[in-house]
């Protein structure tokens, strides 16, 4: 089976100025690679070729840079980008991978996460259908993080206290049919029914949580979310080797 994968990449990434006066944030590069490029880098080494991108801020520098090496992947635009949140993103590019609304299983990404190709091989060895990459024991106050229970993730929230917290996610999913379907119901009840934009992706997961079992993949290798000008040096220090 053709296995699919979903970066969202419509953000702004105000914080990055003046870098991202001219990009999209997930362009900004790390030691010269692009954060979205080693995304999709990361899926091609492991097999996975039909990958869908939301584009928003900046859609025209993304679509030219994307297209310049990889014409075949598919762009969506969130022409609505400045107003709505990664789950309006989540939203569109489910509606767009899934036309008929048979929803099959894939992989999903935020696209300001520079991180190592195992951390997808990790994913695609584990023959669990519902992930969430953890990087297990690590506490980030900015990150979202995860709680388990009977070894399932049973919420995904950036208020987790430290004594609850298995871990953090570095934002990085593999869904079932089933989670899949779960996730999108969830997207749709927020969006479509309580005409609720701004929402992170991970409220909709978490909502998630309670209808199908996801579980924590470890993560494997090295991982940074990149939101302002430290974490980019942090970056770079972290993958100068």
């Amino acid at each position: 089976m053709n296995k699919k994968a979903l970066i969202l990449a419509a953000g702004l990434g105000t914080r990055l100025a003046p870098i991202t006066n001219d990009r999209p944030k997930s362009l900004v590069p790390v030691n010269g690679k692009p954060i979205l490029l080693k995304q999709i880098e990361n899926l091609k080494l492991n097999g996975i070729v039909d990958i869908t991108i939301v584009s928003g801020y900046r859609a025209d520098s993304l679509e030219k840079a994307v297209h310049e090496k990889y014409p075949e992947i598919k762009i969506v635009e969130s022409v609505d980008y400045a107003t709505t949140n990664n789950m309006y993103s989540a939203y569109i590019g489910i509606k767009s991978m899934f036309p008929g609304g048979d929803i099959a299983p894939f992989y999903m990404m935020n696209a300001d996460v520079f991180y190592d190709s195992s951390v997808i091989a990790a994913l695609e060895k584990d023959s669990r259908q519902n992930l969430i990459v953890v990087d297990m024991g690590r506490y980030i106050e900015e990150s979202m993080k995860v709680v388990e229970k009977d070894g399932h993730i049973v919420a995904i929230s950036k208020q987790i206290t430290p004594d609850q917290a298995l871990g953090c996610s570095i934002d990085v999913y593999k869904f079932g049919a089933d989670g899949g379907k779960a996730f999108f119901d969830c997207c749709v009840d927020y969006i479509e029914i309580k005409k609720e934009l701004k929402k992170w992706s991970e409220v909709a997961l978490n909502d998630a949580l309670a209808k199908i079992n996801f579980c924590a993949c470890p993560l494997e290798g090295r991982w940074l979310e990149i939101d302002n000008h430290e974490d980019l040096a942090a970056a770079e220090k972290l993958f100068s080797e």
